[in-house]
């Protein structure tokens, strides 16, 4: 069966445009979702968002944005700088995983923000819910987030 250009095409753009990673054990993808480039949920409403941004600037770099985003969470949202890691996507491309929290004993939250940058893309990968909740799901979630192709 012959497919015709303008439908391959499509197809390739489709493939080409999408910030693919592999959602964590126990997360379906949210079909319901507006927000994000791809956004997936658990039986327990926690979720995990990717999102791809132009990088305007090509001056703009990894070191450039993972400073932002941590003076941007903590001096100016009021989160708690847990830890900060370099890490690298299962494409190659290096990045930085944050750890924040905001809030103590059971209201204690955890925020997890993966950073990668291209001189033409700013990718962030995003999770966040209650700290007791998300303790047994951290290394499902940063593997998810290191799985960007």
């Amino acid at each position: 069966m012959k497919k015709s250009l303008p439908s391959s095409l499509m197809v390739l753009a489709l493939v080409v445009g999408c910030t693919q990673i592999d959602p964590p054990e126990g997360y379906v993808r949210d079909p319901n979702n507006q927000t994000y480039d791809y956004k997936a949920v658990s039986a327990r409403g926690h979720a995990i968002g990717v999102k791809r941004r132009p990088n305007t600037d090509k001056s703009a770099t990894l070191l450039f944005w993972t400073e932002a985003i941590e003076h941007q969470k903590c001096d100016i949202d009021g989160y708690k700088l847990a830890s900060k890691n370099d890490i690298k996507s299962a494409g190659g491309l290096p990045g930085v995983l944050f750890n924040f929290e905001f809030g103590e004993g059971q209201s204690k939250l955890t925020y997890l923000v993966a950073l990668y940058v291209t001189p033409s893309n700013i990718i962030t990968i995003e999770a966040a819910g209650p700290t007791a909740d998300l303790t047994d799901e951290l290394a499902s979630i940063r593997q998810s987030m290191e799985s960007l192709r």
